[in-house]
């Protein structure tokens, strides 16, 4: 069974460690398009064995519909190569137990697309170890935002239609979801305030006209004192995920 990962990448230094410790063993190729990083991702990425690396490049005035459109179409160059692909941002990280195991088994009933179940997950501090986060940081929210439909069989779906941040999506052709769902899309932002609140800031930087303009990325622009209210709220309502 072939599984290939296709991921956005903008300054992921100190999440790319994580994202490769828990996609390696899922994965049998990634390919990431790369917004012109001004940290040591770009070096990161060429050095991964797996990584096929192009730039994404943002057309019009937002970056969120340049990501939109990148990913209702890239996907389609694994049709006819690979029996499962994986999309994603590098904080997004699909768990189940025996992830490939899982979706051997899906191939065997028929089944085509997995929509997870999203928790926000938060923690204290950004961790320091390099364990998988899923270890560490196993407290978050049910999310149902990030429910977001990015595991299919490129040769069953035809179209995916993702909508903006692709937190929804129609998708065409064979489309047969499991009876239950046994799969998580862990969000790993609120990793620290301190984190949290140096990321927002330089997600912020990249928002353009038509972002703001839809609301896209809005808790980007928030103040330290907005980030500082919703990391604590989310920190009060966390429980144990894992």
């Amino acid at each position: 069974m072939i599984i290939h990962v296709y991921a956005l990448c903008w300054n992921e230094e100190r999440m790319l460690p994580f994202f490769f410790e828990h996609y390696d063993n899922i994965a049998d190729q990634y390919y990431i398009f790369d917004n012109d990083s001004t940290d040591n991702s770009i070096s990161m990425l060429k050095a991964h064995p797996k990584v096929n690396m192009n730039r994404f490049e943002i057309e019009g005035n937002s970056v969120v519909r340049s990501a939109q459109d990148l990913f209702n179409q890239c996907w389609k160059e694994s049709r006819n190569k690979a029996d499962w692909i994986i999309i994603c941002d590098v904080d997004e990280h699909f768990y189940h137990p025996n992830l490939r195991t899982y979706l051997q088994e899906c191939t065997s009933k028929g089944i085509t697309l997995i929509v997870p179940n999203g928790y926000e997950m938060v923690s204290d501090f950004f961790p320091n170890s390099q364990q998988p986060l899923y270890e560490t940081v196993r407290n978050g929210v049910r999310s149902h935002t990030y429910d977001k439909p990015q595991i299919f069989n490129p040769s069953a779906i035809q179209e995916i239609n993702f909508s903006p941040g692709r937190h929804t999506a129609e998708p065409a052709g064979n489309v047969i979801k499991p009876s239950n769902n046994e799969v998580l899309l862990l969000h790993y932002k609120y990793l620290g305030f301190d984190y949290l609140n140096s990321r927002f800031s330089a997600l912020k930087q990249g928002l353009r006209e038509g972002d703001t303009t839809n609301r896209w990325g809005f808790h980007y622009l928030w103040d330290e004192n907005q980030k500082m209210e919703q990391f604590k709220g989310l920190k009060n309502r966390s429980v144990r995920v894992l």
